[in-house]
């Protein structure tokens, strides 16, 4: 440990910085947390203190409804009036009947007591029987006694939300009130009129509403079903300046302004001229009128389009909602100036940190470069040729025989146990396999300093991922070449019981060898596991999924410990694929979006997405290959093989046409050709498997 130290030096203040940064961010988080949960708290403290408040004035208001409604003088009269009413003859003559004079006369000093507008009766048909208002007595408004009045008659007393006069009653008026009504029932228990008070929202109903307010942002307010506001709001004056309130000042907040999503600040200057009744509701809003109680301490844009936060419930008995909302900026003020205290503690210890960072990059670049020099058992290493996640690939040539090597070499903290495990498997698996077209591998070892490295033969060529972008699809002959000699290192494979598991156009190779062109070369055996699961449990975790998405077969995702050597075919058939498109059958924005598509969605046909006829024995042997169903595609690499060898195909791909290719492409791309074995490093994606297959099921 000292000597690691001593020769990573630097380490030590990032380390210091490190773990004082994750003790400020940890407790910044619990701050942030604690903050949340009491803001949370405290909406919630406010919303339930204003909805009981809400509730004692609608019960006693109940109270005085039913008590008038059940006074003999009341009731006897009105019961009366409904039996006049009946008669056609004589219901023109209700506004002149005695009993009206004794019910005004009582109601006079009832609506001063209780600070009530009017009052008034209806029979079941929508008749008014009697009421503050003597020119509508005898009056039959269109739509009867309206939505109100039929829960009355059917749930028993009910006070209303905030509405306009037409609303319930059929008249015109522009005036704003709530109405409480009950049932007058007859002799026999029936019902026989309807009852009730109005009332105005400013004088009871908003007061509520405004007592309780958190500093100088919060406020408690009422909203219908469609986005209205029902009580005053705390913000008119601010309204008016951003136009959505009338500049008029006696001109108030209920039933004018919507509980809508501006799509932006509107203090700051946002606008939209999409009309207030057309916008979506706000995200507390829509969750309220679907009956969803609820709190968001994250923040989302209320009506003027500030973020706030707030806690919000519906009440079905009024057939309204009340939210309790707080600015996000004044909510968490004191959260904002911590995080900035934080940052510049941050910030200080990273400056100091890096002096002495700044001096090891030097000295690891020296360290470097006397690497790339230094031997490596019998090899004596030249340059650098690549570099992956898992290590680094340099020329070399070996003290003896002089022939030029790729050497693959794990260094320092990436040298795992996992990964030296992953290593040494590769070496194992590669060295059994013998097919000319698979990368030869010659020798491993470790260095005196515990450097894991080892020799494989050096290929002068291009992938086919490269070959492909810089060319575009290849003629279905040349695809039927490469495939064959694929099928042919992969059917080696597969009979020897193995699963290679991460085939792509990058780990296929063309190559000059031996005088043959075109010669491919199936690199990276670092993720191979055999058939039976036996010592390659310990180093792969069937919760996450090892390999490149693009080319992943879907039992990778949902069973990944159970996969066979049809996995293997799957990928052969996205490589073939691949070439005859000039793109991979999939793609996405995440790894998650492409795996999902190998779940669920039938690839394109290649002809298809080139808007020209291809070969179709050769597109059906590639489609076969790509079925979800692992049973439905060719058996094994050598079934795929001998489909293969007799697919027909237009045009010829040989030696000949392969040599001028070649030829053409060195006088084009001379620099193009530089021996790419950074290719065959072990590579891939660690996935959160559950994640992935919850998601698959959801979309399933």
């Amino acid at each position: 440990m000292v000597d690691f130290l001593r020769r990573r030096a630097w380490l030590v203040p990032l380390v210091f910085a490190a773990i004082l940064a994750g003790v400020g961010f940890s407790s910044l988080r619990a701050l942030e947390r604690q903050t949340r949960q009491q803001v949370r708290e405290q909406l919630e403290t406010i919303l339930r203190a204003d909805l009981e408040a809400l509730e004692i004035w609608k019960r006693n208001l109940i109270a005085v409804v039913e008590v008038h409604a059940l006074d003999p003088r009341v009731s006897n009269s009105i019961l009366d009036l409904a039996r006049v009413a009946r008669d056609p003859g004589a219901a023109e003559a209700l506004p002149t009947l005695p009993a009206q004079d004794a019910l005004r006369a009582h109601f006079a000093t009832v609506l001063e007591r209780h600070g009530f507008l009017h009052w008034a009766a209806y029979d079941l048909t929508g008749r008014q029987l009697a009421g503050s208002d003597v020119a509508v007595v005898g009056q039959r408004p269109e739509g009867g006694l309206g939505g109100l009045g039929g829960r009355i008659l059917e749930a028993g007393t009910q006070v209303s939300p905030p509405l306009r006069w037409g609303e319930e009653s059929g008249f015109e008026s522009d005036s704003v009130f709530i109405l409480a009504g009950t049932v007058i029932r007859d002799e026999s228990g029936e019902a026989a009129a309807v009852f009730g008070f109005s009332l105005d929202p400013e004088r009871d109903f908003s007061q509520i509403l405004q007592v309780a307010r958190v500093g100088q942002s919060g406020e408690t307010y009422a909203f219908n079903e469609d986005g209205l506001m029902l009580s005053r709001s705390r913000f008119e004056g601010q309204l008016r300046e951003i136009g959505l309130l009338p500049e008029d000042p006696d001109i108030h907040t209920p039933l004018r302004v919507s509980v809508r999503d501006p799509g932006g600040n509107l203090l700051e200057g946002h606008t939209n001229d999409e009309p207030s009744r057309s916008r979506p509701l706000t995200r507390m809003a829509a969750h309220a009128v679907e009956g969803r109680a609820g709190f968001d301490v994250d923040g989302y844009p209320d009506y003027r389009g500030v973020p706030v936060v707030g806690a919000w419930t519906w009440l079905p008995e009024m057939q309204l909602g009340v939210a309790t909302e707080l600015d996000v900026a004044e909510a968490y003020r004191g959260l904002a100036e911590m995080r900035t205290r934080f940052g510049i503690l941050i910030a200080l210890l990273l400056v100091g940190a890096l002096g002495m960072f700044g001096y090891s990059v030097l000295l690891a670049r020296l360290r470097s470069q006397m690497a790339e020099a230094q031997q490596l058992g019998r090899y004596t290493v030249e340059r650098k040729i690549g570099s992956g996640g898992m290590g680094t690939v340099y020329v070399a040539r070996h003290a003896l025989l002089c022939r030029p090597t790729a050497i693959k070499v794990l260094r320092g903290e990436q040298a795992t146990q996992e990964a030296v495990a992953r290593f040494e498997r590769e070496v194992q698996v590669s060295s059994q396999l013998t097919h000319p077209n698979t990368i030869d591998i010659y020798d491993f070892g470790y260095t005196p300093d515990g450097t894991f490295y080892y020799a494989m033969e050096f290929l002068d060529g291009i992938t086919l991922d490269r070959l492909v972008e810089v060319e575009g699809p290849l003629s279905e002959a040349r695809v039927i070449a490469i495939m064959r000699q694929a099928c042919g290192s992969i059917a080696e494979a597969h009979d020897a019981g193995l699963i290679h598991r991460d085939l792509k156009p990058a780990n296929v190779m063309l190559c000059e060898v031996g005088g043959m062109y075109d010669f491919a070369k199936v690199l990276d055996f670092g993720l191979v596991r055999e058939q039976e699961q036996s010592q390659d449990v310990a180093l792969t975790d069937v919760t996450s999924l090892t390999g490149t998405p693009l080319y992943m077969p879907p039992e990778a995702v949902r069973t990944p410990d159970k996969i066979d050597v049809r996995a293997d075919l799957y990928q052969l058939g996205a490589i073939a694929y691949f070439l005859l498109a000039g793109r991979p059958m999939f793609s996405g924005e995440s790894a998650y979006e492409v795996l999902a598509h190998h779940l669920n969605t039938v690839p394109r046909a290649p002809s298809e997405v080139l808007s020209r006829p291809v070969t179709p024995e050769l597109e059906a042997i590639v489609l076969r290959c790509l079925e979800k169903n692992p049973a439905a595609r060719p058996a094994t690499g050598r079934e795929l093989l001998e489909a293969l060898e007799i697919c027909p195909s237009p045009g010829a791909w040989g030696q000949r046409e392969a040599r001028a290719w070649w030829a053409d492409w060195r006088e084009r791309h001379p620099e193009a050709l530089q021996g790419d074995t950074s290719s065959s490093l072990p590579s891939g994606y660690a996935i959160d498997l559950r994640r992935l297959r919850t998601d698959a099921h959801d979309e399933g």
